[in-house]
């Protein structure tokens, strides 16, 4: 276990940061508050119940530690809101959605277009049958083949961990090797 850790925290360290220092604006802080992440993930790395939720985890101890620096110096500014959904599974979906935008792009048009209206704006589908001028369940099948030749695609390149409800766990570049 404590090699996965290794490497999840390599590749998300940088994100871990980005996210840390848009909360506490000090670089200096930042790069404490993330240590302290790190230690606390590797010492209780025995604690997590659920391995596949290691990222979602990660990110607790994060806004864990970022209230507690708060309390701690007693200072208390409202303007400062961590919220829960800034962790949560959307947020790599959305992440991941961005990364594949070429490929989206590059499916037949009917697909590209019922994707991005109902995967990435969030527009019911109903209301986007009806924008398209195409019936509800003809509107579905678009859905569902688009995402099915959109998946096939993305798993020649990466690597995606989905929990049961097909959210985005975590997401990595397959390695490719030359000969």
């Amino acid at each position: 276990m404590n090699a996965d850790i290794g490497e999840v925290w390599n590749d998300m360290n940088d994100r871990l940061t980005n996210f840390v220092i848009g909360k506490v604006n000090d670089s200096e802080l930042t790069k404490d508050i993330v240590q302290d992440v790190f230690l606390k993930v590797f010492s209780k790395n025995d604690t997590l119940k659920q391995k596949d939720k290691l990222i979602s985890w990660i990110y607790q101890i994060t806004r864990n530690e970022i209230i507690n620096h708060f309390r701690n110096v007693d200072f208390y500014n409202p303007s400062i809101v961590i919220e829960e959904e800034e962790f949560n599974e959307n947020k790599l979906t959305s992440e991941l959605a961005e990364c594949v935008r070429p490929v989206i792009n590059s499916l037949p048009q009917k697909y590209k277009e019922a994707l991005i209206l109902s995967d990435i704006e969030n527009i019911p589908q109903k209301e986007i049958a009806e924008r398209l001028n195409i019936s509800y369940s003809g509107l579905k099948s678009r859905v569902q083949r688009g995402r099915a030749m959109l998946k096939s695609t993305c798993e020649q390149c990466c690597d995606i961990s989905t929990d049961v409800y097909g959210d985005i766990l975590d997401y990595n570049p397959k390695k490719i090797y030359e000969k």
